[in-house]
């Protein structure tokens, strides 16, 4: 499977960032957050349950949840 959810398209569902789109991007500076999400010229540290993806297929990113430990 080619599905990551790395450089998809969302956004974040609540807080100051709520409902702006940008893209997710691995966080390989903080170890209490693995993702953030880029908006413009903001890097915003998100936690995976407070993105929510957009166009993507809910099948490919549950198997990717699966198999990165997430579920």
């Amino acid at each position: 499977m080619n599905f990551d959810i790395v450089g998809q398209k969302a956004y974040i569902k609540d807080g100051p960032h709520r409902n702006r789109i940008g893209i997710v991007k691995k966080n390989e500076t903080k170890l209490a957050s693995h993702f953030a999400i880029v908006i413009g010229e903001q890097i915003i540290d998100v936690e995976l349950k407070d993105i929510v993806l957009v166009g993507v297929d809910v099948g490919q990113f549950h198997k990717w949840c699966e198999q990165n430990g997430y579920l």
